[in-house]
């Protein structure tokens, strides 16, 4: 009994010494690597970027329809609303020939 209790003495006296330490690491892994790490808030800070070229894109994109949708809703621009049943519905004569360029 007396090689337990001196076991048991010699863990209760190291123990802040294993201890501590793991906690130690495990809070500089997440510091760094946690879901709320520095490097997590890089990745983050990328995404953000990214998302917002995203809706920059959209919103030109949207600005662009915008200008076509008022244009062919004055019918003035006979040749624009010409050219979109052409394209989007792909009508045209039996003597035309229809080319697509992007």
């Amino acid at each position: 009994m007396s090689k337990i209790s001196t076991l048991k003495g010699n863990l209760v006296k190291f123990y802040p010494f294993f201890v501590f330490p793991l906690i130690l690491l495990y809070l500089l892994i997440n510091i760094f690597d946690g879901n709320n790490g520095l490097l997590s808030h890089n990745r983050l800070d990328a995404q953000i970027l990214s998302l917002k070229h995203q809706i920059d894109d959209v919103k030109k994109s949207n600005e662009l329809y915008q200008i076509k949708i008022s244009s062919m809703s004055n019918l003035n621009s006979k040749d624009l609303i010409d050219e979109q049943i052409r394209s989007v519905l792909g009508y045209g004569k039996n003597s035309e020939y229809v080319i697509y360029l992007d």
